[in-house]
C-alpha cells in the first residue's frame, strides 16, 4: 500500500514517530523507485523509538534526503528568514487562525471538551 503512494509521488514526509514506522516508510519509499525524484524525510520526533534499523539498500536505491528538524537543524539567520517569509505571505493572503482564549484556570475543562475546531490560547488572569 505505501509503495503505491510513493510511486504516485510523495515529496516530503514529516515524521514525528521514528522507530518501526520510519523503517517501514523509508523502505517503502526506496522500493517505489521514483526515477531519482528526491523525497525529503524530515525527522521531528521519536515517540515510537529513538533508533531504527535501515537496510543500506534503502538509501543506495533511492534519492531520499534525510533531514532533522529541531534546535540547530537550521541556522538562526535561516530560521529568521523563514519566519519573515511566512509573515510576508500570510499578511497579503489575510490568513486567520480560528482561536479561542481561555483562562488557564479552565485548562482541565477546556482540554476535556476540546473539539479541535479552534486553536486554544490559555491566558493568565
Amino acid at each position: 500500500m505505501l509503495e503505491q503512494e510513493f510511486s504516485a509521488g510523495v515529496d516530503v514526509v514529516i515524521d514525528y514517530l521514528w522507530g518501526p514506522s520510519a523503517e517501514i516508510i523509508l523502505t517503502a519509499a526506496a522500493k517505489a523507485g521514483r526515477d531519482a525524484v528526491p523525497m525529503r524525510f524530515v525527522q521531528v520526533g521519536s515517540i515510537s523509538g529513538d533508533d531504527i534499523r535501515l537496510p543500506s539498500a534503502a538509501l543506495r536505491s533511492s534519492s531520499t534526503v534525510m533531514m532533522g528538524s529541531g534546535i540547530n537543524s537550521v541556522s538562526m539567520e535561516g530560521l529568521l528568514d523563514a519566519i519573515e517569509g511566512v509573515f510576508h505571505a500570510a499578511c497579503p493572503a489575510k490568513l486567520q487562525v480560528n482561536t479561542k482564549t481561555v483562562p488557564l484556570s479552565d485548562v482541565e475543562k477546556t482540554w476535556n471538551a476540546d473539539t479541535g475546531s479552534s486553536r486554544v490560547v490559555f491566558v493568565i488572569n
